[in-house]
């Protein structure tokens, strides 16, 4: 009985030691076994990138050495590229750091001369977009790619990356050799800020060590620009078209707008068959119409004279008889109701409102820009940023106008009114 108990003792034990061994092969993190970082070489350029968030720039270098500390190669980083909306912490060379999210929609590349470029780099950060010029940036710290030049591939097994920058001792401002001299002072000024029983707080900033705190410079965010266009004028505008003369039941229309040629002092004259749609002759040369047949289907028709009569008048002053040609017109570009032309009418406001508009961007020479009620959708390109007129209100007197830039993704709608 005593050697049952025994032998079962021993196999209750070894079974345990089978199923703890087991469990621990089972619960062994498998990413440990994974290196820290990922390279990609493409027509000679190497892209690194590590699991880990980073502050590695262009002019910083990465050594690939041996398990023994010793040292394989080393690759000069020539270009870093930062994803879209990382979370990235800046460290500004005056001591201040800003931590938010880059609101980039595509990958950012910075090169070595990325500090001497004029776009600034836009974080989100309190609800609210700050730029950050490149010049007051010391690092980046995110999870970026780093690309450097590798004349061969690259073969890591093994090895492992340093990513420590050494310091530069030619570029030192003194000699090595130089024996370090202590200055002695007369203590008795005791113009030290401690005595010999206080400590003194020592604080290391940006690598050298100081008894004070610096003063911590308030970042400016750049204030955002105006608007850069503002509304100065709405007015009527006469119909260009004038009727003043007929051959039986067919109109002649004078264009006030077009000469019959560059030279000519008089005005071309159109004659407009009735129910038939006419465009604008873009093509014209000298001596043709500026208006010419069209068709209903057509997106560019301008009018169409929809009835034409001549009817007689007595004169309420001389007692005479008057002869008026009377067309009623129907103007598709200004839209609407047709509307009277007469040969007796020396203008004629058929709703053609002209709007006057002026560019006020600041460091740019002030620009003013016309169009009409039949121009919507008109854009102008001014100081990099594109206006589009969206919708124009002729009661109110009020135009919605979008504009975009500079930057690719800025995108601002304005009501603009009268005043």
């Amino acid at each position: 009985m005593l050697l049952a108990f025994l032998l079962f003792l021993l196999a209750s034990f070894s079974v345990g030691s089978l199923f703890n061994n087991s469990q621990s092969t089972l619960d062994s993190p498998l990413l440990a076994h994974l290196p820290p970082f990922e390279v990609e070489i493409n027509n000679g350029l190497a892209e690194l990138t590590l699991r880990n968030k980073h502050n590695l720039m262009p002019g910083n270098r990465i050594t690939v050495v041996e398990s023994n500390g010793s040292e394989v190669e080393t690759y000069d980083i020539i270009e870093v590229v930062l994803k879209r909306r990382a979370e990235v912490v800046i460290d500004l060379k005056n001591g201040q750091q800003i931590t938010g999210r880059l609101t980039t929609q595509d990958e950012l590349k910075l090169s070595n001369n990325w500090q001497s470029l004029r776009q600034p780099l836009t974080v989100y950060q309190n609800r609210k977009n700050t730029n950050i010029p490149l010049s007051t940036i010391e690092s980046i710290t995110s999870d970026h790619k780093v690309v450097f030049i590798t004349t061969k591939e690259l073969n890591l097994q093994g090895l492992h990356l340093s990513y420590y920058q050494r310091k530069n001792i030619e570029a030192s401002s003194y000699e090595i050799s130089e024996r370090p001299v202590w200055k002695h002072e007369n203590l008795d000024e005791n113009s030290t800020n401690y005595d010999l029983f206080t400590p003194p707080v020592i604080y290391l900033v940006n690598g050298k060590l100081t008894t004070n705190i610096p003063e911590i410079s308030v970042f400016k965010e750049e204030m955002e620009e105006e608007f850069g266009m503002e509304l100065i004028r709405f007015s009527n505008e006469p119909y260009p078209y004038r009727l003043v003369s007929w051959i039986g039941e067919t109109p002649y229309f004078e264009d006030m707008l077009t000469k019959q040629t560059p030279s000519s002092s008089s005005n071309v004259r159109n004659r407009l068959e009735v129910g038939i749609p006419y465009k604008k002759n873009l093509d014209r040369q000298g001596g043709q119409p500026s208006l010419v047949p069209s068709s209903f289907e057509e997106e560019a028709k301008q009018l169409v004279i929809e009835k034409f009569v001549v009817q007689q008048y007595k004169d309420d002053k001389t007692g005479g008889i008057k002869i008026i040609g009377r067309a009623l017109v129907k103007d598709f570009q200004l839209g609407g109701k047709s509307f009277e032309i007469n040969n007796q009418m020396k203008e004629v406001y058929a709703g053609n409102i002209k709007i006057e508009v002026r560019m006020t961007l600041s460091k740019l020479e002030n620009k003013t820009f016309t169009f009409t009620t039949s121009d919507r959708g008109i854009s102008f390109d001014f100081g990099d940023r594109l206006f589009t007129v969206t919708e124009i209100d002729e009661v109110n007197k009020t135009i919605l106008v979008t504009k975009k830039g500079p930057k690719p993704d800025q995108h601002i709608e304005k009501l603009l009114r009268l005043l």
